[in-house]
């Protein structure tokens, strides 16, 4: 006979099992309900009187509000000895689980898990007692816009039987739909499900009959199929349970903590029900949300990981952006990830596992493999727009040279096409994987090194608030792990387990690959952008930070002050935080950011006070006069002139400053403030000045300003009357940096409608449609002095107002241009454009710890990808002899299209956060042409002196101890970038963390102002690694290119020796 439909009919009678599985129900029709403003945390406190009957036809719903439902329920006595479930919806199943209800569930007094679109249903017992009464109370959350749910809930028999040959029936039939039908294993698993249902008798169900002839079907499937017939594939996916939870988003962080717990709590309970379930989280700040606020979810969680069941992993603090986050923040991460992890569970991670982070600088491969990092998982970079990236399984290098081994996991559905319209490509991937035939086949098919290996890895669960893994999932791996034939097997694994497997499978492949610099993402290259306010809160941030530990050290090392240890791990931890992916890029709600404005609040105010305090109490130690200014160097190097600014009680005219030695020459504004011009000042140290009012000094070096002209020794820029430049010319070095009938500083605006998403993106075709600023502008003359002239352009743009203020300095050889900019627009977005006359095919950019080349022409797809990209303090345009570097303060997002450079200002989308970037901006651009390479210029030192400026003091006392000028420490080579002095994390010794930054290798001799009595090189997490041996009068480090070292320095308790 011909198997004529035989396909069809399976699949009917699968169908009506499914039917089956529920023997009876009993719909729960009244709960009693209270509605409240925020989240009750202890249910004992409400009051009797605040609550309503609930009829279950009623609906509720709100915007992000709270309910608490409650209700008890007697079990009948036709439910007596089976297993009952309580199932309850919400009539948004099969919509996103993340926006959508979520509840909390509390049976008897007793949280068991959450419930949400994914997870419906919880056992309440295996065995009924009939009269037995269930406390049933529902903490719920409404999610985004529900305005109209129901409350649909019932008490159900579930009939294991029956469920165990459903799915041991559908999930080969699922198998056997993606296989050819001539195939061998679609013929064994056709003919074997056929067979096997003939034996099933569907006359009169839930009869004695019936489950005899269940128990005959399910024997010989058993026998014929699964054990004769499968447990012969090769080919492997790894799979571990995993919820991906985005710390903040289109919910802020207190909705996340919920998240967290609701997650955890479900992944437990289903841990109880199926012993074989492994299960993976990463981003110990979850953690840390579990532990404060479900302490008793916590404790359970934790007899988890002992059994090997449950798997802290990830590295990181949380899944930080790492296209913005400066190199110590990303350092911070680590430590303070690694640091949770090893306190609360005895273990580190060995996986940065970042699956929805925005693109991964080139840096992290060293950082990663210096915190104890041996293997990085994502997926994102399978969301590019335009190319498919060539391997799944490789090595990647970074700038140094460091490799790390990386797997993209390749979960997507079996043959999927792409996403007409919208961001699946036909090579997307998942990190949310569901753990079903469709995607354990499609995995493997998808994969790109089959050569390699023949393991794959899945994170297989619902993530956001989805609940994680589902017991369908874990149902249909028992089913796959089998081995079906046709279909790799499911294996379930820790992550660490994988990856382990994956070193020794593919180390000494010879055909394993390697990508080379940074994973740039071909997408979402608008979040270098987007909220521009927080952007430059956490450049702030991490300067200050830098600067508080250095103070602090600094006060401890010469006056024995205390070290404010606790405030500056809050404040790096509210700085870490905010560096998670979808707030730092600008991607959240309005409330995200005005939680994270009080976050910064937090942090200034904490590092000002660490500053302020360390730096008066060395000031007035110093012996020198009442009255002297005190000026500390927070930067890098001593070689370059630094605008130095202090506020003083009085106006002071015709300021001259004396620092012993030479005279200098001030200018005080009508606020009081005190600005001069000096270098030599001492890194990581401090210099004293004494001031006074001098003779006239008026006429001495004076710049040349007028309306349509400003001129020092070094520039002369001349500006039109809209306020761009039709000249810049370098006297220094004779050369105009403008392209012949080009302009300068001319503020385009662009039409930004992306197609996709809104905040994240800038796409190709923003250059389609553009306004120039170009009406008459208000040029005035601000100031003009011994110290710098200032020549303000007001720009009005529609409703905006934009001022530049553009500065030039007597003895600074750099242009600064101060934006403020009171911006009213939406999906407008404003770039500043400078068409360079400079021959070069690539660019240079600044990114942490060091920087990359990256071609400024459009010869491949992947090089016209990159047409918006990350910077971090400064990019150069350069020819061999000659340059143009551009320095910001806080601003990543630019462009280089051949030699017209252009910085992007400000974005103004409109969704998730529909009031974004409208509001007033601050930021500073300089340019900065140069002889010569970046290298041998001073791009590096003028971008860390404008990004991280000299702080002053005025000393309040006479006299004291300390003298006059002071540096902590020296360092020989220029290229050998000092960044951060801090405490060490486990003891009092200093730690002092350096990289090279002109990939060159490097002999640097270091001398230091106090007597050491050892010094180690430490990894990132501030282990020993080998102790550093003296040399003549100081230590003699050698660095590789682009290498970071962290040096423990264990000072003798010997007086201070003070290098002049």
């Amino acid at each position: 006979m011909e198997m004529e439909f035989i396909k069809e009919r399976i699949s009917k009678l699968i169908l009506d099992l499914k039917d089956l599985v529920y023997e009876d129900e009993k719909e729960i029709k009244h709960y009693k309900m209270l509605k409240t403003d925020k989240k009750i945390e202890n249910f004992s406190e409400t009051e009797a009187e605040e609550w309503e009957d609930f009829d279950c036809r009623q609906i509720w719903g709100g915007h992000r509000e709270y309910y608490l439902f409650e209700t008890n329920v007697d079990i009948p006595k036709a439910f007596e000895g089976k297993t009952v479930v309580y199932e309850i919806t919400t009539g948004k199943e099969g919509e996103w689980d993340a926006t959508n209800p979520q509840f909390s569930l509390y049976v008897n007094g007793k949280m068991l898990q959450g419930m949400d679109v994914n997870h419906r249903e919880v056992v309440l017992t295996e065995c009924a007692k009939y009269g037995e009464k269930f406390s049933i109370l529902l903490a719920a959350f409404t999610g985004d816009q529900n305005f109209s749910l129901l409350l649909r809930s019932k008490i159900k028999i579930l009939n294991r039987e029956i469920e165990k040959y459903y799915y041991d029936c559908e999930v080969p039939y699922q198998v056997m739909r993606m296989l050819e039908k001539d195939s061998p294993a679609y013929l064994k698993i056709i003919t074997n499900l056929n067979e096997s249902l003939n034996l099933l008798d569907l006359r009169r169900i839930y009869s004695r009959e019936f489950f005899q002839s269940l128990k005959k079907a399910q024997e010989y499937l058993t026998v014929n199929f699964y054990e004769k017939e499968c447990g012969y594939e090769e080919t492997k996916v790894y799979c571990v349970g995993h919820t991906h939870i985005d710390v903040a988003w289109l919910w802020t962080l207190a909705v996340t903590k919920d998240k967290a717990v609701r997650s955890f709590s479900t992944v437990l309970q289903l841990m109880k029900e199926y012993p074989e379930y492994i299960f993976m989280s990463s981003q110990p700040q979850l953690y840390k949300y579990v532990k404060e606020n479900a302490p008793e979810v916590y404790a359970e969680l934790k007899k988890m990981v002992q059994e090997g069941r449950w798997e802290p992993e990830g590295g990181m603090f949380l899944e930080a952006d790492c296209n913005i986050a400066s190199g110590e923040a990303l350092v911070r991460q680590f430590l303070v990830g690694q640091r949770f992890f090893e306190n609360e569970f005895g273990k580190r991670s060995k996986i940065l596992w970042l699956p929805d982070v925005f693109g991964y600088s080139a840096a992290l491969p060293q950082i990663m493999k210096k915190s104890g990092i041996d293997y990085f998982m994502t997926t994102k970079i399978s969301w590019n727009e335009t190319n498919k990236m060539p391997y799944d399984t490789f090595l990647w290098e970074g700038i140094d040279g460091t490799e790390v081994l990386t797997h993209f996991i390749p979960s997507r559905d079996y043959k999927r096409a792409a996403v007409e319209g919208g961001f699946e490509t036909e090579f997307f991937t998942t990190y949310n994987g569901i753990l079903n035939p469709s995607q354990i086949k499609g995995g493997w098919e998808r994969y790109s090194q089959k050569y390699l290996n023949s393991e794959v890895l899945m994170s297989f669960g619902y993530g956001d608030g989805g609940g994680g893994p589902t017991k369908e999932m874990l149902e249909n791996y028992k089913r796959l792990n089998k081995g079906i034939p046709g279909c790799p097997k499911a294996v379930m694994s820790t992550a660490g387990d994988f990856f382990e497997l994956l070193s020794e499978k593919v180390k000494t492949h010879k055909y394993l690959p390697k990508w080379v610099g940074e994973l740039y993402l071909e997408y979402h290259r608008g979040t270098y952008t987007s909220m521009a306010r927080n952007k430059r809160f956490n450049r702030k941030a991490e300067f200050l930070l830098e600067n508080s530990e250095l103070y602090s050290v600094l006060d401890d090392l010469l006056l024995n002050g205390q070290y404010p240890e606790k405030q500056l791990c809050e404040a790096w931890e509210i700085v870490l935080r905010n560096q998670f992916h979808d707030i730092l890029p600008g991607s959240s709600i309005k409330e995200v950011y005005e939680d994270s404005d009080k976050e910064y609040a937090n942090v200034f105010e904490i590092g000002n006070e660490c500053v302020t305090n360390a730096l008066k109490h060395i000031a007035d130690n110093i012996d020198a006069d009442e009255g002297n200014i005190v000026v500390f160097n927070p930067g890098i190097s001593e070689n370059v002139n630094q605008l130095i600014s202090v506020k003083l009680d009085n106006f002071i005219e015709n300021p001259m400053i004396f620092d012993g030695e030479r005279t200098l020459y001030g200018q005080c504004n009508e606020n009081n403030e005190l600005i001069f011009v000096d270098n030599g000042l001492p890194v990581k140290g401090y210099k004293t000045y004494a001031v006074e009012a001098g003779d006239c000094n008026a006429e001495l070096n004076r710049i040349i300003m007028t309306k349509d002209c400003i001129e020092n020794r070094y520039f002369s820029i001349k500006i039109n009357s809209k306020g761009q430049f039709t000249s810049i010319y370098d006297k220094t070095n004779q050369r105009e940096l403008l392209k012949k009938n080009s302009l300068g500083n001319v503020l385009m605006t662009y039409e930004d409608r992306p197609h996709n998403y809104d905040a994240w993106d800038i796409n190709n075709y923003y250059v389609e449609k553009s306004w120039m600023i170009d009406d008459e502008c208000e040029i005035t003359i601000e100031e003009n002095g011994p110290v710098r002239g200032v020549i303000s352009l007001k720009h009005t743009y529609l409703d905006s107002t934009i001022i530049q203020k553009v500065i030039l300095y007597n003895d600074i050889d750099r242009i600064d241009i101060q934006n403020t900019i009171d911006w009213k627009e939406r999906q407008i977005l404003l770039k500043n454009i400078y068409p360079l006359d400079v021959h070069t095919n690539e660019a240079t950019f600044d990114i942490q710890y060091g920087n990359v080349k990256r071609p400024t022409h459009k010869n491949t797809s992947w090089d016209r990808a990159r047409f918006e990209v990350c910077v971090h303090k400064w990019l150069d345009v350069a020819e061999s002899d000659y340059g143009v570097s551009f320095i910001n303060d806080c601003k990543y997002g630019c462009n280089v299209d051949g030699t017209t450079v252009g910085l992007t200002m400000l974005k103004s989308a409109v969704f998730p956060n529909p009031e974004a970037d409208r509001e007033i901006h601050q930021f500073t651009y300089a340019i900065y042409p140069h002889k010569g390479e970046w290298k041998e210029a001073s791009t590096v030192e003028y971008a860390y002196a404008l990004n991280n400026e000299v702080s002053t003091v005025v000393k309040t006392t006479v006299g004291g101890t300390l003298p006059k000028q002071y540096r902590m420490f020296s360092v020989s080579e220029k290229n050998i970038v000092a960044e951060v002095v801090k405490k060490a994390d486990k003891s009092g010794d200093t730690v002092i963390r350096l990289f090279e930054d002109q990939n060159k290798r490097t002999k640097a001799h270091m001398t230091f102002a106090h007597p050491v009595e050892k010094i180690f090189e430490c990894n990132l997490l501030e282990e020993e690694i080998y102790e550093i041996a003296s040399s003549k009068d100081g230590y003699d480090i050698e660095f590789q290119p682009y290498k970071i070292k962290t040096l423990k320095i264990r000072w003798s308790k010997n007086s201070i020796e003070v290098s002049k």
